[in-house]
Order: structure tokens, then C-alpha cells, then sequence
């Protein structure tokens, strides 16, 4: 049985998950673009903050902040699922991508600014993520969406 999972409001996680049987998935362009595209959609979709962004070969790295009213469960479920279906559609597969559930984690300190402030990094040994926010050239240019109402 895993560990129950810490949720919070208004609070910094770390989120990390992985590609099954560690396929270096996000070298590929067409896999990293269906990435951002859910990514958009889920920021239209759900009202969060996102920082430090990194897609390694078959691991996805980075902060989260939901908004009041959204949790963080319902937001990774989404984002994990809807990639898994568009991927597997496009890639004419079946069965699963990703390798497990998602680890997160409560930061304590300041907000996940810049690497080295003192938040603890999501994933040791990544010194220099290549793809430190989700406005860095491993994603294009997107407007932000506005963010869907609470829900209730």
C-alpha cells in the first residue's frame, strides 16, 4: 500500500512521475508538442501555478501551486490520462505510459522561483534542467488561458 498523500491549500509541491519501462519518450518532438499541448489544456482546464518545468528523457519534473478550489489529485489524473489517451492514439499503441502514480511532496520555503534558492530540487543530480519553465524554447510560445471557475 503506498503512503497516504499530503495535500494542502495554497502550498508549493514537488511533482515527479516517470515513462514506463523508462521509454526516453519526451526525445521525441511529436511526444513533446501532444506534452504541451495537454499541458495548455489542462491550464485552461484547472486554475494552477506551474515553475521549473523539466522533461528529461522519460521523467517529468516540476512545481505546482493548485488555486483555491482545485486539487491536486484531480489535476495530475487529468493531465496524466488525457496525454496517455492522445499519445497512444497518435502513436497507434495501447496500454500504459506512464510508469507509476506521481510522487509529490510539500516545499517548505520560498516559491520555486529560480534553481537555488533553497527549495529543495525535485530530483538530485539534475543540476541545470533544460526546461526551466513551461516559457522556455522546450515549449512554444502559448497565451495563458484563463482559468476555469472553482468548482461547487
Amino acid at each position: 500500500m503506498r503512503n497516504l498523500r499530503l495535500l494542502g491549500q495554497g502550498v508549493w509541491y514537488g511533482i515527479r512521475t516517470r515513462i514506463n519501462h523508462r521509454e526516453p519518450l519526451f526525445r521525441r518532438p511529436d511526444a513533446l508538442a501532444l506534452f504541451a499541448r495537454v499541458f495548455r489544456l489542462a491550464q485552461g482546464r484547472y486554475a494552477f501555478e506551474v515553475r521549473a518545468l523539466n522533461l528529461e528523457d522519460d521523467w517529468l519534473m516540476f512545481y505546482i501551486m493548485p488555486e483555491d478550489g482545485f486539487q491536486l489529485p484531480e489535476i495530475m489524473k487529468w493531465l496524466k490520462q488525457v496525454f496517455a489517451q492522445q499519445f497512444n492514439g497518435m502513436d497507434g499503441r495501447a496500454g500504459h505510459i506512464w510508469g507509476d502514480r506521481y510522487w509529490s511532496e510539500i516545499l517548505e520555503g520560498e516559491p520555486p522561483e529560480e534553481p537555488g534558492n533553497g527549495v529543495r530540487p525535485l530530483y538530485e543530480g539534475i543540476a541545470d534542467p533544460p526546461c526551466f519553465s513551461v516559457f522556455s524554447p522546450c515549449f512554444p510560445p502559448f497565451p495563458p488561458h484563463p482559468a476555469a471557475p472553482p468548482p461547487g
